[in-house]
């Protein structure tokens, strides 16, 4: 004798409510941890990943399924929960911190010269007397964050309690020198790199233009006379592949009599070109070439 059975019919759930517990991703796992840390039930954890990511509720479900998250969705998740790319990352959850109540307010914090941006939870304002390792003060429309002792303004001071800084990474500005006496060419790839740069030397003018033209620089820094020639010609064809690029034209050749002047006034000019003479000292070189580039990259 046969039995039939008739199963029930199920009515699925929308989507945003689908309790996706099949993923095995780990940043699957670490954004289920941070959703939960903040009160939010499991269900509607991909309905809130579409909010952050700005996506569908079904792209962001299945990103949950699919593992598809791309550095600029990390980057996106670790700056709206406040933590570090590798929390999204680790296989073991974060211990929770502390929840910290105040306000939240986009600001800068100073580290030497050096002003970052930053996200600053501000507590109540210091009374006299009382202290606080790190304080904000209103700058305009931004919030500043120094430290207590190193603070000057007049205006009220909010306590700082806590801070979250996410550096920006970039790949240190390739700089090609041009020069033909190595002890100077050495002392200036030594300088350079010291202050933050990536250098590459060459000894000849056709041997620069052929390297700049497989792999453009992004600052130059030239000798006019090189071993009975000008660099006039290679000065001409990067200027005409690389309009905006920053050059600086060095020379001791005036002074010695190898070139006139003029001559070098019309091409300096002509090509938007700063000249500096030798002997010149390399810090205040290094300081030109970093204003040109600042300069160059504001205007992109």
């Amino acid at each position: 004798m046969q039995v039939s059975k008739t199963l029930p019919s199920i009515a699925l759930a929308p989507e945003d409510d689908i309790a996706d517990d099949g993923e095995d991703s780990v940043v699957a796992r670490r954004l289920h941890d941070f959703f939960s840390d903040h009160g939010l039930p499991r269900h509607k954890h991909a309905s809130q990943l579409a909010v952050i990511l700005g996506l569908s509720r079904s792209g962001a479900f299945r990103k949950f399924q699919d593992a598809s998250f791309s550095a600029s969705d990390l980057q996106t998740l670790a700056q709206h929960f406040q933590v570090d790319i590798s929390a999204l990352l680790s296989a073991e959850p974060a211990l929770a911190a502390p929840r910290i109540d105040g306000e939240v307010h986009d600001a800068r914090v100073l580290i030497g010269i050096l002003a970052l941006s930053c996200k600053a939870t501000l507590g109540a304002p210091l009374q006299s007397g009382e202290h606080c390792e790190l304080v904000a003060t209103q700058q305009g429309t931004e919030w500043l964050v120094q430290p207590f002792g190193a603070e000057t303004s007049q205006g009220p001071r909010r306590r700082v309690l806590q801070l979250v800084v996410t550096p920006s990474q970039r790949a240190l500005p390739r700089i090609a020198v041009l020069e033909d006496s190595r002890d100077l060419a050495a002392n200036m790839k030594d300088a350079f790199e010291a202050s933050g740069y990536r250098v590459e030397l060459f000894g000849s003018a056709a041997e620069l233009a052929e390297r700049a033209s497989a792999a453009p620089f992004d600052g130059y820094l030239m000798d006019w006379w090189l071993n009975g020639q000008t660099a006039n010609q290679v000065l001409q064809s990067i200027r005409r592949a690389q309009p905006s690029v920053p050059m600086i034209l060095t020379t001791g050749a005036i002074a010695a009599g190898y070139a006139g002047e003029a001559d070098i006034v019309q091409v300096a000019t002509a090509l938007r070109i700063p000249v500096i003479e030798k002997p010149f000292r390399l810090a205040l070189v290094i300081s030109q070439l970093r204003q040109l580039l600042e300069q160059a990259q504001a205007i992109r």
